[in-house]
């Protein structure tokens, strides 16, 4: 391959793919999404099914994105293009990392302005703003906050602006050095954050409703908000894995880096349990709030806590490193491709793909106030992303990319790509994705669609 079409640069070491990976996977959906999920679908039940979907679906699944993008070491779309131009695969597959990258893109774009919300907490939380607060005046803020676009914008404009210039920078200059702080740290204050709330909360009501669970219990709607949460976390079929594979040195196990990094998304997601359901159940807060568990019930308990104000304002700062260190990797693929398609410096390219989002992202913001209005279905703008990307988009990047690989890809080449010593563990990885992932991706998506 042209030496113009390669990367520039590789991870310094595996921890620093490890890294940038467990920061692609750690974001808003182990820390604000996993609790209330948690919460809506009956706590160990859900627990149980997620852990094995994380296990037979999202880890194979994983595995696959990160092996098919060091093939080459390229971004993902000359990726397939050189395998297609190599005659391995059909050059139709190229859709693959359009629909990963699109729906990376998309979700960006809304996910900026709920990072938007994380600021907006943050310096509410540093300001003493929940001090003494009440239920219905924690209602009203976040209402006032949704009804107020200037100031969604303002921290919208404020992310997007941080995610640019952080992937505008070289792979050792930008995302290493961010990763390479920021996951730490947030690991380390999260466990913090998680024992004071344990210490101080009703622990043993969170250890039945998280670990306890009935077989009764695991119904299809369970299932499904497992497989759907697995594949979201681990930021799988958006391109984000797909991208960083591209930066592994040929050296590198992509099984045993894959599965440290779903052991870190699920470590971050058990810490955030526990920083919350033992406040939640100590204060008799609904455990099925929904998405203002975060920035409703929360602020409640913060605020009615001794040291509540400073635990409020680390609590909302990890929500915006979790934020950024998923962001960034949503929007290198295009970079990527920019970069080394048409010669356009990173940060450029960066920034050109930041002004889109933006502008998506705004239309996102509004769609909670100005434009809160029906478009599809009965849904906004901003519900109509989140279910075309949540819904359709993200399964069907996961399930084409995984066919592609376990149908498509060369037998040896995909060993050699794994680099795992014992033929046994590729084997057992290469039959779960062909006969376990793919058919219950499939058989659960489309029973979602039809709604079975």
């Amino acid at each position: 391959m042209p030496e113009s079409r390669c990367l520039q640069g590789i991870w310094s070491s595996p921890w620093i793919f490890i890294f940038a990976a467990s920061g692609s996977a750690v974001g808003l959906g182990n820390i604000w999404k996993f609790p209330y999920v948690l919460g809506q679908n009956g706590g160990g039940a859900f627990l149980l099914v997620y852990c094995l979907c994380l296990l037979l679906v999202g880890l194979p699944v994983l595995i696959a994105e990160v092996a098919l993008g060091r093939t080459v070491r390229s971004n993902p779309i000359d990726t397939v293009n050189d395998l297609s131009e190599r005659r391995i695969v059909h050059s139709a597959w190229v859709v693959v990392p359009w629909i990963a990258g699109i729906t990376g893109f998309l979700i960006l774009s809304f996910y900026s302005v709920i990072a938007g919300w994380s600021f907006a907490y943050l310096e509410r939380a540093i300001s003493g703003d929940f001090m003494g607060i009440t239920s219905s005046s924690a209602t009203d803020m976040f209402s006032e906050l949704l009804a107020e676009p200037s100031e969604m914008l303002l921290w919208h404009s404020v992310f997007v602006v941080l995610v640019v210039m952080t992937v505008g920078q070289s792979v050792t200059r930008g995302l290493s050095a961010v990763v390479r702080f920021l996951l730490p740290a947030l690991v380390i204050t999260l466990g913090a954050l998680a024992v004071y709330s344990v210490s101080i909360g009703d622990m043993d009501s969170t250890l039945r409703f998280m670990f306890q669970w009935s077989w009764q219990d695991v119904t299809f709607d369970v299932v499904l908000a497992a497989v759907s949460l697995a594949l979201f976390s681990l930021s799988v079929g958006m391109g984000a894995m797909f991208a960083y594979g591209a930066y592994i040195n040929k050296r590198m196990s992509i099984a045993r880096a894959c599965t440290i990094v779903v052991g870190v998304d699920l470590l971050v997601a058990l810490l955030s349990g526990l920083v919350i359901f033992p406040l939640v159940f100590a204060f008799q807060i609904d455990v099925e709030a929904g998405p203002s568990l975060t920035f409703v019930s929360l602020p409640i308990i913060f605020g009615n806590l001794i040291g509540g104000q400073f635990f409020a304002s680390i609590f909302f700062l990890l929500l915006v490193i979790a934020a950024l260190t998923s962001a960034i990797s949503m929007l290198e693929l295009f970079v990527a491709w920019l970069h080394e398609k048409f010669y356009i410096a990173r940060l450029k390219a960066a920034f050109l793909m930041g002004v889109l989002v933006w502008f998506v992202g705004v239309a996102v913001l509004l769609s909670f106030n100005h434009w809160d209005s029906d478009i599809v279905l009965g849904l906004n703008f901003f519900e109509v992303l989140d279910s075309v990307t949540s819904l359709i988009l993200l399964p069907i990047g996961a399930i084409l990319l995984s066919i592609l690989v376990a149908w498509f890809i060369p037998h040896a080449m995909l060993q050699n790509e794994m680099i795992t010593q014992r033929l046994s563990h590729f084997q057992w990885w290469y039959n779960v994705l062909k006969y376990i992932s793919i058919p219950a991706m499939v058989m659960i998506t489309v029973a979602g669609w039809i709604g079975v």
